[in-house]
């Protein structure tokens, strides 16, 4: 008994062969950050190229080949959203109409049953007792989901709008990272700082020949405002394109509280430029511009409108022989 124990325990003890041992995959961050600097590094020695245009060389080039289909393919659902957005947009009223209907019906059928059982489980009905205020909830629900089933049938889940700044977001802090390690921001004393790479101390141009200090005269911090500013606006502005109407009340929507967060953004985004290497300003800089013509070209070639409304409009233009449809004048000079 005791050797068949034994014999149990080890069998138990023995390792089974159809197992087969899992693999965890780990990725530090500061691996990727090191092979990025070392890479500029590689890219600078094999170039020739000097530190202040190849700063934006590679910030462009890595923008086009990262994030700019992305931003192709997400206008492209972005349009097609767009275009499905006045169905649903119809849906609401026909389904609030649907239901006060049924709720009418439901009063009227309650009010002519005789029976005083009947009548009570009648008159305690869900479809009875609804409410204005319930039957705008009902058909705010049923319109939200048959917009997701519209958007899931023809491949635009409103969840692909977020993969863009999913893999925008990790290139933008990477390379401010390996920029900032590259320059030897470690401390707020630019004197204390020490770069990887010496030839930043004299590849620089004009003002700013020193990459690992801050700019002298805060031209870049202005213009790096300046440019975050406007590429926030302009995002914004596409926003309100996609608007079925012209907003009814002051209330802030998420859309707002959104924009008026990426402002204030904007402005620390500025107050760290002002004390950060100019290595540092230039690559924010450069992605910034980047994203603002990004921005401008696909609103030329595929512009994004819910409403008539466009950015461009070519079509309106003052013509001299135009008849005023008020005054009864033509524009510029006066009926005789």
């Amino acid at each position: 008994m005791i050797s068949r124990s034994i014999r149990g325990t080890v069998s138990r003890l023995k390792p089974n062969p159809r197992i087969i041992p899992k693999r965890h995959y780990t990725v530090e961050v500061q691996t990727i950050v090191t092979t990025m600097t070392e890479t500029m590094q590689s890219l600078h020695s094999t170039t020739g190229l000097p530190w202040w245009i190849l700063i934006p060389i590679t910030t462009f080039t890595l923008r086009s080949i990262w994030t700019m289909p992305l931003a192709v393919l997400q206008r492209k659902r972005i349009r097609k959203q767009a275009e499905l957005r006045p169905i649903i947009s119809a849906m609401n009223p026909v389904l609030r109409l649907n239901l006060a209907r049924n709720t009418q019906m439901a009063k009227d059928k309650a009010t002519k049953i005789t029976d005083e059982s009947e009548a009570l489980l009648a008159s305690q009905a869900p479809l009875v007792n609804m409410g204005y205020e319930q039957i705008l909830v009902l058909a705010s629900k049923e319109t939200r989901k048959r917009q997701k089933k519209l958007f899931k049938d023809n491949g635009v889940q409103l969840w692909k709008n977020f993969i863009l700044p999913a893999f925008q977001m990790p290139l933008w802090i990477s390379m401010s990272v390996c920029m900032r390690d590259l320059s030897g921001w470690t401390t707020w004393s630019s004197l204390s700082n020490k770069p990887l790479d010496s030839d930043l101390y004299n590849e620089g141009i004009l003002w700013f020949s020193d990459l690992t200090t801050c700019d002298p005269f805060h031209a870049f911090p202005l213009a790096l405002g300046i440019i975050a500013l406007c590429n926030v606006e302009w995002t914004f502005k596409t926003f309100d394109l996609l608007r079925s109407g012209q907003r009814k009340s002051l209330r802030p929507t998420i859309t707002d509280a959104i924009a008026n967060i990426s402002r204030m953004a904007v402005v620390f985004l500025m107050s760290i430029s002002l004390h950060a290497p100019t290595a540092l300003t230039l690559y924010w800089f450069s992605s910034q511009a980047y994203s603002l013509i990004q921005n401008i070209i696909l609103d030329l070639t595929l512009p994004v409108s819910f409403t008539p409304n466009k950015r461009f409009n070519h079509s309106i233009q003052s013509n001299p022989e135009s008849i005023g449809v008020i005054n009864d004048k033509k524009l510029g000079t006066d009926k005789p």
